[in-house]
C-alpha cells in the first residue's frame, strides 16, 4: 500500500479509536476521582505499549534521550490527563470537546511552527478556522445554559490540558526519527502515570468507597477501551502519523472525532442529532480535506538522536 493511502487508512481507525474516548472518560471519571482515573488509565497503557516494544527499544531510548522523554512524559500524560480529566468532571461534555478540539490544531500549528516541525500557509491557517466554526455548530446544543465559577475552571483545565499535549506531541517528533512509536508512547504514558499516582494520592486520597468504584462495570469497561484501544491502539497511530505527517495533519483528528464523538452519544445516550450537527459534521470533514490534501512531505532523519 503506498505511505499517502497507508497514513489515510491510519488516519480513519485513530478517529474513530479517539471518537470513543470521550464517553468512555466520561464513564471513569463518573465512577473514581479524576487523577485516579487518569492514572490507571495511564499505567495500563504504557505498560502493554512497554511490554510490546520490548527491553531492548526501551532501554535504548531512555539511555539516548532521558531527560527529553520523561518532560514528554510529564506534558502529554501528567498535566494532559490530569488536567483534562479534572475539567470533563466539571462540564458538560459539549464544552469540553469545543476547547480541546479548536485548540489541539491550533498548538500543534504554533508549537510545530516555534519547534521547526511546521511551516505556516494559508491552507492550514483556513483549514483551522473553518474548523473551529465546525465545532461550534456540532455542539451548539450541547452548551447552553449558564457558565458558572466551577465550569470556567475546568474550561481552563481542559486547555491548559490540551495546549500541554500539542507541546509534548511535537517536542516527541525527533524522538519517533529514531525509536518505534511503541517504546515513546509506552515510556510517556507510564512516566506520566506514575505523576499522576502522586497527585492523586497527594489531593485526592481516594477512600474506600472511591476505590470501590474503580471496581465497577462501567469503569473497568471505559478503562479497558481508554488504556487499549483509546490509548494504546490509538497513540501508536498517532505519533506514526506524527513522525510521517507532521503535527498539524496529525491533528486533524480533532476535527473528525467529534463527528464520531456524537454518532456515539446519539446511539448510546440517545442524545439528539439534528441540522445543526449535520451542518457542523459537513464543516468538520471540510475543514480536514482541506489541510489533509496539501502536499505531503518527510522531513529526513536525523544523524544523531536528539539528548
Amino acid at each position: 500500500m503506498p505511505p499517502r493511502t497507508e497514513g489515510l487508512w491510519l488516519f480513519i481507525a485513530l478517529t474513530a479509536f479517539w471518537g470513543g474516548n470521550w464517553l468512555a472518560t466520561k464513564g471513569l471519571v463518573m465512577n473514581a476521582p479524576p487523577f485516579a482515573s487518569a492514572a490507571s488509565r495511564a499505567l495500563l497503557c504504557g505498560a502493554v505499549m512497554l511490554a510490546l516494544a520490548g527491553r531492548t527499544e526501551v532501554r535504548a531510548l531512555f539511555a539516548h534521550a532521558p531527560l527529553r522523554i520523561v518532560a514528554i512524559g510529564l506534558l502529554t500524560s501528567t498535566i494532559c490527563n490530569g488536567a483534562i480529566y479534572w475539567g470533563v468532571a466539571r462540564l458538560s461534555t459539549g464544552l469540553a470537546a469545543i476547547v480541546n478540539n479548536a485548540l489541539t490544531p491550533i498548538g500543534l500549528l504554533l508549537f510545530g511552527y516555534l519547534l521547526g516541525e511546521e511551516t505556516l500557509s494559508r491552507r492550514r491557517l483556513a483549514g483551522i478556522a473553518l474548523g473551529v466554526v465546525g465545532l461550534a455548530l456540532l455542539f451548539a446544543r450541547r452548551t447552553q445554559g449558564s457558565i458558572d465559577t466551577e465550569a470556567i475552571a475546568g474550561l481552563a483545565a481542559v486547555a491548559v490540558g490540551t495546549l500541554s499535549y500539542c507541546l509534548g506531541s511535537v517536542w516527541c517528533r525527533p524522538l519517533l526519527r529514531h525509536s518505534g512509536p511503541m517504546a515513546v508512547g509506552g515510556m510517556q504514558m507510564l512516566i506520566g502515570g506514575a505523576f499522576l499516582v502522586a497527585l492523586s494520592g497527594a489531593f485526592e486520597r481516594p477512600d474506600p468507597g472511591q476505590l470501590a468504584g474503580m471496581g465497577s462495570p462501567v469503569f473497568l469497561l471505559s478503562l479497558a477501551w481508554t488504556a487499549l484501544v483509546g490509548g494504546a491502539a490509538a497513540l501508536v497511530i498517532y505519533l506514526r502519523l506524527i513522525r510521517d505527517w507532521g503535527p498539524t495533519r496529525a491533528g486533524m483528528y480533532a476535527f473528525v472525532t467529534p463527528i464520531v464523538a456524537t454518532a456515539l452519544g446519539a446511539a448510546v445516550l440517545g442524545e439528539r442529532l439534528g441540522p445543526l450537527e449535520i451542518a457542523g459534521a459537513v464543516v468538520l470533514l471540510a475543514a480536514a480535506a482541506l489541510v489533509l490534501s496539501g502536499g505531503f512531505v518527510r522531513r529526513p532523519v536525523d544523524a544523531t538522536p536528539p539528548a
